[in-house]
């Protein structure tokens, strides 16, 4: 669609100049991948788009799932693409790297608990995220665990992660989205009703610019959810704040003080974890300037 120019309205028009009536709404549905084409008219309306766009005959088709089973087998997973398009802004790092399944995000896993660990460095910045995470299958099948880390710096270099409890199948590192995503594996297929627990440690390679806060986003209650956040004794900030925001277009509410304890770290611990977006904030530290960054040579 990009590439011919074409917006959702002139393809709805288009469509219904053929006699296929699809709203615009679930032509985007279909595009961010909330929902995909099942029924007879709704691929009658795909062969249509192939024509219109000029791909190949079968081009989009070809990528589309089996027909997903319906009734109450599945209604622990029906909700988790509505619940991601909730709290996930359109174009949102996610989305670009993994597409339409960034709406069926972890769909037949529902987490149980969140343990979050962050560790500042002497300059502010934060250089290692720990997290254990536990979860439980909604299906017969499940042999993976998918994380997701946005960094607030888009010029961190590297990431490296370290898996304690579970096994790194992938990661892929998209420097220019300051994102990295995670597939970690169980070493076994989990049966609907299994739980399974996922450790793991994210190394950031050298940073330049102080962090000022980390958040998580849980599309979906969980019973609970921890963030623990450590600050360098040498650079403690002079004020923490905790926060909610249930969207990631939403402002912070919710906003709160939190006092620095004898490790120079910060905890919240919900009482109950609606979906939403929960985070740490933390004013400007106060000692420490971090090293000039080295300049970027040619072709870098």
């Amino acid at each position: 669609m990009r590439a011919s120019g074409l917006s959702l309205q002139r393809l709805h028009h288009h469509l219904a100049r053929r006699g296929i009536s699809v709203s615009p709404v679930t032509l985007s549905h279909w595009q961010r991948g909330r929902s995909q084409p099942e029924r007879h008219q709704s691929l009658l309306a795909v062969t249509e788009i192939e024509a219109i766009l000029g791909t190949p005959r079968g081009h989009l088709r070809n990528l589309l799932s089996p027909r997903r089973p319906r009734g109450r087998a599945v209604a622990a997973d029906s909700g988790v693409s509505e619940a991601m398009s909730r709290i996930l802004t359109p174009g949102a790092p996610l989305e670009k790297i993994l597409g339409a399944a960034a709406y069926r995000f972890n769909e037949h896993l529902v987490s149980l608990s969140v343990h979050e660990t962050v560790h500042l460095d002497a300059y502010g910045c934060i250089a290692r995220y720990t997290v254990s995470h536990v979860v439980r299958a909604t299906r017969d099948g499940v042999r993976r665990l998918t994380a997701h880390h946005n960094l607030d710096d888009p010029a961190t270099p590297s990431v490296q992660v370290t898996v304690g409890c579970g096994r790194l199948e992938a990661l892929l590192f998209r420097q220019e989205l300051a994102s990295a995503v995670i597939d970690i594996g169980f070493g076994r297929e989990l049966r609907r009703g299994d739980t399974a627990i996922v450790e793991y440690a994210l190394d950031v390679g050298p940073r330049w610019n102080p962090s000022d806060h980390h958040e998580r986003t849980l599309p979906v209650p969980v019973r609970q959810y921890l963030l623990h956040v450590f600050f360098h004794p040498r650079n403690p900030p002079p004020a923490v704040y905790g926060y909610y925001r249930h969207s990631s277009r939403a402002a912070r509410e919710n906003v709160r003080p939190l006092a620095l304890d004898a490790s120079h770290s910060v905890h919240i611990l919900p009482a109950k974890c609606r979906p939403g977006i929960y985070g740490v904030c933390w004013n400007g530290s106060s000692v420490a300037e971090p090293p000039d960054r080295p300049a970027r040579r040619p072709g870098d």
